[in-house]
C-alpha cells in the first residue's frame, strides 16, 4: 500500500527558499542603488539652485555699480554645504566679464558648476574713478 502525503518535501521547500532570497538581494540592490541616485539628484539641484541665485543676483548690478574683484563664502541647505565665487573683471572700459563657481564643501556626490557672462554697459563710459 502506497502513502500518499501532500505537501512539500524538505529539499522543495529549501529549493523555494534559495530562490527567494536571491531574487530578495536583487531588490535590495536596486533599491539601494535608487537610493543613491537620489542622493546625487538632490545635491545637483541645491547646486543648480545655488548657481542660478547667485548668477542673478550678481547680474541685477549695474556695471557701472559692479566692482571688479572676487568674493565668496559659505551657503547650506540641509544636508549640502557649498562655497560660491563670483568674480567680477573689467575687460574693456565697457565691458565685464562676470564668473560664478559654486562647489560642495563636504561631499563628493556632485563636481563644481560655474557659469560665466560678459556684459557692457548700455549708458556711457564704464567710470571706475569712484567719483561724482
Amino acid at each position: 500500500m502506497k502513502l500518499n502525503r501532500g505537501g512539500f518535501t524538505i529539499v522543495e521547500s529549501l529549493v523555494a527558499l534559495g530562490l527567494l532570497s536571491v531574487v530578495a538581494l536583487g531588490l535590495m540592490y536596486l533599491s539601494a542603488n535608487a537610493s543613491s541616485r537620489g542622493n546625487v539628484s538632490s545635491a545637483e539641484a541645491y547646486r543648480t539652485t545655488f548657481l542660478t541665485a547667485e548668477f542673478a543676483r550678481a547680474v541685477a548690478i549695474p556695471v557701472a555699480a559692479s566692482v571688479p574683484g572676487t568674493t565668496c563664502d559659505s551657503t547650506f541647505s540641509a544636508p549640502f554645504v557649498f562655497s560660491r565665487c563670483t568674480r567680477i573683471a573689467n575687460l574693456t572700459a565697457r565691458t565685464q566679464q562676470v564668473a560664478v563657481t559654486v562647489s560642495p564643501v563636504n561631499t563628493t556626490l556632485v563636481a563644481a558648476d560655474s557659469m560665466v557672462v560678459i556684459r557692457a554697459a548700455n549708458i556711457g563710459a564704464l567710470d571706475l574713478s569712484g567719483g561724482p
